[in-house]
């Protein structure tokens, strides 16, 4: 009988643990962070290593956001296609200057490149909190 008593405990519990969302409070705090617009500056740089959508900008005006900010800092880019940038480009960026469990690597959710938009505001922002929504189920 106490086998058993213990063998409906083990069976609740891991039914109980298996339906908690553990990833619901970071996902939901990630969404309502990257929602607001107050959350994200533009800023400026210049590439200093692009792998398809990850490069690395050195930004001289992060260190105003981010007091342990680096010359380069990471970026990847929320973007569906690739976005062809060259080591030494010139670029302004959104971007949202917090990092959360993302490998340190911040998002950039609007590009513009010689005056031309290669990536608008509104569709980097949704492919980052569609991002979220999936990576963090």
């Amino acid at each position: 009988m106490r086998k058993l008593n213990i063998l409906i405990i083990n069976l609740i519990l891991v039914l109980a643990l298996t339906s908690c969302d553990f990833n619901a409070p970071l996902r939901n705090e990630m969404i309502d962070y990257y929602s607001e617009n107050k959350n994200y500056v533009t800023l400026s740089g210049e590439i200093t290593e692009s792998n398809d959508n990850l490069v690395e900008i050195k930004c001289e005006e992060l260190i105003n956001y981010i007091n342990y900010a680096k010359e380069t800092c990471y970026y990847l880019i929320y973007s569906k296609q690739t976005i062809e940038l060259s080591v030494g480009d010139q670029i302004e960026f959104v971007t949202v200057p917090f990092h959360f469990y993302n490998g340190h690597t911040l998002p950039i959710v609007e590009l513009k490149k010689d005056g031309e938009t290669l990536l608008s505001c509104e569709e980097g922002k949704e492919n980052l909190i569609n991002w979220v929504k999936t990576t963090f189920k």
